[in-house]
């Protein structure tokens, strides 16, 4: 007589309670952490460096940190996790080299500060890989998170218009407008192709509010002053 094979159910899902707090975490640091140098400017030096850099050691753990914790929450799949780790590759890669170059374009020595190999790695270079990087893990989090549902509050929306002002202020000062023009479409894309789940209305105020806000900055200083799309530091803003 043969014996019945047994009925095995399948494993459960990974759960995904606890996606919001962590993608708040998420927004938090990438608010914080990508605007780190003028954040904690104000508390000045410690010998020939700046606290500021000091502090922004921690935004590579900050922001990658979280966003896995979110990736997890998602029950995110192989390839989500693959995007999410050439992103986070990319992002660590182009914050420290950011950092690094950038501590030494402040040294007092201008043959040194000025040096145009310096410069390719500290406002080139470091700036395409940083913000790429971080526009990968946001696609990764982006995808993972279309099948995921939470309730969307207002306290979300502004979150995600602080994280729209973020990356346009980093696109501006980065000298990277162009690239933040395609990566703001492409999130706008996202949120209108995924609509209408949780992450799509994020995603939309996300690329819409920084598309709006990175346009009526470059057409703005078309239009009065003949600039296209100037940075605050040479406007003497910051």
């Amino acid at each position: 007589m043969a014996t019945a094979t047994p009925v095995t159910s399948p494993p459960a899902p990974q759960t995904t309670q606890g996606v919001r707090p962590w993608l708040g975490w998420f927004a938090l640091a990438v608010v914080v952490g990508m605007q780190a140098g003028t954040f904690f400017r104000p508390l000045g030096a410690v010998g020939e460096t700046r606290v500021a850099d000091w502090i922004d050691l921690l935004t590579a753990y900050a922001v990658i940190g979280t966003a896995a914790m979110v990736m997890y929450r998602a029950a995110a799949t192989r390839s989500q996790w693959v995007v999410f780790g050439v992103g986070a590759v990319t992002f660590a890669l182009g914050k420290g080299l950011h950092l690094s170059s950038n501590s030494i374009s402040n040294v007092p020595d201008a043959a040194v500060a000025d040096a145009s190999i310096v410069h390719l790695w500290d406002e080139v270079v470091s700036h395409v890989m940083w913000f790429s990087g971080l526009f990968l893990l946001l696609l990764s989090l982006a995808w993972a998170l279309q099948h995921v549902t939470w309730r969307v509050g207002p306290l979300d929306l502004v979150v995600a218009a602080l994280v729209a002002v973020t990356l346009v202020n980093n696109y501006i000062e980065g000298a990277q407008p162009w690239l933040g023009l395609i990566f703001l479409g492409v999130l706008l894309a996202m949120g209108v192709r995924s609509h209408p789940s949780p992450a799509s209305r994020l995603l939309i105020v996300v690329g819409g509010l920084g598309l709006l806000l990175l346009v009526g900055w470059g057409i703005f200083w078309f239009v009065t002053d003949g600039q296209v799309f100037p940075e605050f530091s040479k406007l003497g803003w910051i």
